[in-house]
């Protein structure tokens, strides 16, 4: 099953402050990882109003996932408020 990971940056942190822990790095081995495979078939960062990062994630529930997603350091450190929320081909599953 596929997962909306939305991870959103936290109100006690700045804009400012992400910049600077992810400016000049790249994606971590971790993330590169689950890209490589094909676990993680879509990822970004959000630069709007409310920066963060997202993934389209392949797993076999909510709490695999999570566990997936645990060991990305971008995910660590209690920067993001995260959020998991399934996903369906489009009306197939809308109830």
């Amino acid at each position: 099953m596929k997962y909306l990971i939305n991870g959103t940056l936290r109100p006690e942190r700045t804009r400012e402050e992400l910049v600077e822990k992810i400016e000049g790095k790249l994606i971590s081995d971790e993330a590169w990882d689950l890209v490589r495979t094909g676990v993680v078939t879509e990822h970004g960062f959000k630069i709007g109003q409310r920066p963060g990062f997202i993934f389209v994630i392949e797993g076999d529930s909510e709490e695999a996932v999570r566990a997936t997603i645990s060991n990305i350091p971008v995910a660590q450190g209690g920067w993001f408020d995260i959020e998991v929320d399934p996903l369906s081909p489009f009306l197939s599953d809308l109830r």
